[in-house]
C-alpha cells in the first residue's frame, strides 16, 4: 500500500465520521461559501513531444552493431624467445626459418652425413589471441557514446514527464455571534516523481523504444568481447576509417551511427507547459478543503485550550459505549436465532446444519457467478484485444503512409541534389576553364611586358645614340661657318678650298646617314632576334611543362590513380596533351640516344678490359 492509499483511506475514514453530523456539515459550508473569489488551486504538468529520428537511427543502428559485435574480430599475437634445445616442447614453421638465418645456433656438426643436425637452442613461438582490434575498440568508444546519449536525453525526458507543480491558496473570514475564523492557507509543491503524467500514448511508446535501446547497449557492453575490450585504453576521435570500418557492412553502419551521434546537435525533444486551473471550486472540492480547514481549526482550538486530556477522557467512555452496544447488538442475534430454532421444531444442531447447507449453496451460487463474471472479463479481454489490433493496424497503415511519403520527398529531394550537383559542377568546369585562361593571359602579358621594357630599352639607346651623332653634326656644321667667317675675306682663291670643305661636308653628312642607318638596321636585327629568342624560351618553357605534367600523369598511372592531374576532355587541354606527348616523345628520343652511347662506351670498355686481361 502506497503513502496515497494511506492518506486517502485515513481521509475517507475522517470524513465518514463528520458526514452525518449536522454541526459540521454547517460548519464546512460556511466555510465553503466565505471569500470564493479568493481560491486559487492551479497544477502544472509537462507534456513531451519527443522526435523520433534519432530514436529510429538508433535501432536501425543497433541492428548492425549487433551483428558486428557477434563477429568477434582478433588477431593473433605472437611471443617468441629463444630457448636452450632441452627446452623445446614443440617445433614450428617459424621455429625452422629462425634457424636458417641464425646458423651460429649450430654449433656441432655430425660426424656422419646421416646423422641428426642437432642445434643448441631453437626459436620458440606462442601465439595468443587479442581482441583489443581498433575495429572491437571502436565499438566499444561507440556504444559508450550512444549510452551517454541516451541516458542525457532519458532523464530530461522522464524529469519532465513525472515533474508536477501544485499551488493553492484560500482566504477565508467567517464571522458568528459567537465565533470568528479567519483562515489563510497556501501550498506550493513541486516533485519530480509524479507516477501520473498527462496520458500520451505516443509519448509512452517512445520512452518505451528508448528503454529498449538502453537494454541493447547494456547487453552489448557485458559481453564478454567489450568486457575483454574494456581493459585496453579507450580511443579517441578522430576515428581512422579502416578498410573494415568502410568495407564491411555491418561495421560501415557502426560508423554511420557514430557519425550521426557526434553531428547531432539538437536535445532530440521538445516540451509543452500544461496549466490546470480548479477555480472556482467544485461542491466536493471546497466541501473537503472545508473540512481540512476545520480539522485545523480543531487542532489549534484543543491545543490552544489543553483540553487533550478531556477529549481523550470522553473518547475512551465513547469506544466503551460502543462496544457494549456491539455486544448487546451480539446477544440480541443470538436470542433471535435460538427463537428461529425453536419455532421450527429443530434443534440447535439441526438448525446450524440447515444454515450450513444455506451457505454451501450460496457458495455455489458465488462460484458460478464468479465463473460468469471471469467469462465476461476474457470476453472483454477479446475485445479489447481486437481493438488492439485495430488501432495497431492502423498505426501502421499510417507508419507505411508516412514511410511513403518520405520515400517520394527523398526522390524529389534526390533528384534536386542531382540537379545542383550538376549545375555545381558544371560551373567549377567553367570556373577552372577561366581561371586556366586567365593564368595563360597573365603569362603572354607578363610576357608582352618584358618584351615592351627591352624594346623600350633599345629604343632609348638608340635614341640616345643619334643624338649623339646630331650633336656632333652640329658642332662640325658650327666649325664649317667658323671657319667660312674667318676665310671669307681671303676671297676667290679660298672658293675651291670652300667648294671642297663643301665635298667634306656633303661626305661627312652621307656617312652620318649611313651609319644612322646602318643602327637602325642592327637594332631592327637584335630586336627580331629577340623575339626569335623569346619564342624559343617560352616553347622551351611550355615543352619543359608539358613535359613535366605528362610525366606526372604517367607516375600516377602507374601508381594505379587512372585519374588525370587536369581534365583533358576539352578540345585545347586535349591539345595540350597531344603536346605533352610529342615533348615526352622527343624527350624519350634525346634521352635514348645518350643512353645508347652510355651502353655503347660501356660495351666498348668492357671489350676492352677483357682484351687487357687476356693480354696480361
Amino acid at each position: 500500500m502506497t503513502l496515497l492509499d494511506i492518506y486517502y483511506r485515513a481521509f475517507k475514514g475522517y470524513r465518514k465520521q463528520t458526514a452525518d453530523n449536522t454541526g459540521c456539515e454547517k460548519d464546512r459550508r460556511a466555510i465553503a461559501e466565505a471569500n470564493v473569489d479568493e481560491d486559487r488551486l492551479q497544477s502544472t504538468k509537462y507534456l513531451c513531444k519527443i522526435e523520433e529520428d534519432w530514436i529510429k537511427a538508433i535501432e536501425e543502428g543497433l541492428t548492425f552493431v549487433e551483428k558486428a559485435v557477434a563477429e568477434e574480430r582478433q588477431f593473433i599475437r605472437t611471443n617468441g624467445e629463444v630457448v636452450p634445445i632441452e627446452k623445446v616442447r614443440k617445433i614450428s614453421k617459424d621455429s625452422v626459418e629462425h634457424l636458417a638465418k641464425h646458423s651460429d645456433m649450430i654449433t656441432h656438426v655430425p660426424e656422419e652425413e646421416d646423422d641428426l643436425l642437432v642445434p643448441d637452442k631453437l626459436y620458440m613461438v606462442e601465439k595468443l589471441s587479442d581482441y583489443a582490434v581498433y575495429e572491437n575498440r571502436f565499438l566499444y568508444m561507440m556504444l559508450s557514446y550512444v549510452k551517454a546519449f541516451i541516458e542525457y536525453r532519458l532523464e530530461k525526458i522522464e524529469n519532465l514527464r513525472r515533474k508536477y507543480v501544485g499551488d493553492m491558496s484560500i482566504s477565508k473570514d467567517i464571522v458568528t455571534k459567537k465565533r470568528t475564523l479567519r483562515i489563510k492557507a497556501s501550498v506550493y509543491e513541486e516533485r519530480t516523481d509524479n507516477p501520473f503524467p498527462i496520458p500520451d500514448e505516443n509519448s509512452n511508446k517512445l520512452v518505451q523504444r528508448i528503454k529498449d535501446c538502453q537494454s541493447i547497449i547494456n547487453a552489448l557492453l557485458n559481453t564478454d568481447l567489450m568486457l575483454q575490450v574494456a581493459k585496453s585504453p579507450m580511443i579517441k576521435p578522430p576515428i581512422v576509417k579502416t578498410n573494415v570500418l568502410k568495407m564491411n557492412n555491418n561495421f560501415k553502419h557502426a560508423l554511420a551511427l557514430y557519425d550521426y551521434i557526434a553531428s547531432y546537435k539538437g536535445q532530440g525533444f521538445d516540451y509543452e507547459e500544461v496549466v490546470f486551473n480548479f477555480a472556482p471550486f467544485t461542491d466536493k472540492i471546497a466541501d473537503e478543503i472545508a473540512e481540512a480547514a476545520n480539522l485545523t481549526s480543531f487542532i489549534a482550538y484543543k491545543v490552544g485550550n489543553d483540553i487533550e486530556s478531556i477529549l481523550e477522557m470522553e473518547y475512551e467512555a465513547e469506544e466503551r459505549r460502543l462496544k457494549e452496544e456491539e455486544e448487546k447488538k451480539t446477544l440480541q442475534r443470538l436470542k433471535r436465532l435460538k427463537k428461529r430454532a425453536l419455532e421450527s421444531n429443530k434443534t440447535m444442531e439441526e438448525y446450524m446444519l440447515l444454515l450450513e447447507e444455506r451457505n454451501r449453496q450460496l457458495e455455489k451460487d458465488g462460484e458460478e457467478l464468479v465463473s460468469l463474471r471471469q467469462e465476461v472479463v476474457a470476453l472483454n479481454e477479446k475485445i479489447d484485444g481486437i481493438n488492439r489490433e485495430k488501432e495497431e493496424l492502423n498505426r501502421q497503415v499510417t507508419l507505411l503512409t508516412e514511410t511513403l511519403e518520405e520515400k517520394e520527398r527523398e526522390i524529389v529531394e534526390l533528384n534536386q541534389k542531382y540537379i545542383e550537383d550538376m549545375a555545381a559542377v558544371k560551373a567549377e568546369h567553367v570556373q577552372e576553364i577561366a581561371e586556366l585562361n586567365e593564368a595563360h593571359d597573365g603569362e603572354i602579358t607578363e610576357l608582352k611586358a618584358q618584351f615592351a621594357d627591352e624594346l623600350a630599352q633599345k629604343i632609348e639607346e638608340h635614341e640616345t645614340r643619334v643624338s649623339e651623332l646630331t650633336d656632333q653634326i652640329d658642332g662640325l656644321n658650327e666649325q664649317l661657318r667658323q671657319t667660312v667667317a674667318e676665310f671669307e675675306e681671303k676671297g676667290k682663291e679660298l672658293d675651291r678650298q670652300l667648294n671642297d670643305l663643301d665635298a667634306a661636308k656633303q661626305r661627312v653628312v652621307d656617312e652620318c646617314q649611313a651609319k644612322i642607318k646602318e643602327v637602325e638596321e642592327g637594332f631592327k636585327k637584335d630586336v627580331e632576334k629577340l623575339e626569335r629568342t623569346q619564342r624559343i624560351e617560352l616553347k622551351k618553357a611550355r615543352d619543359e611543362n608539358a613535359l613535366i605534367r605528362g610525366e606526372l600523369d604517367g607516375i600516377r598511372a602507374q601508381q594505379g590513380k587512372l585519374t588525370p592531374s587536369i581534365d583533358y576532355t576539352s578540345r585545347d587541354r586535349f591539345i595540350e596533351l597531344e603536346e605533352e606527348y610529342m615533348a615526352y616523345h622527343r624527350f624519350f628520343k634525346s634521352q635514348w640516344e645518350f643512353t645508347k652511347k652510355e651502353i655503347r662506351k660501356t660495351i666498348l670498355w668492357t671489350k676492352q678490359e677483357k682484351k687487357d686481361k687476356k693480354r696480361s
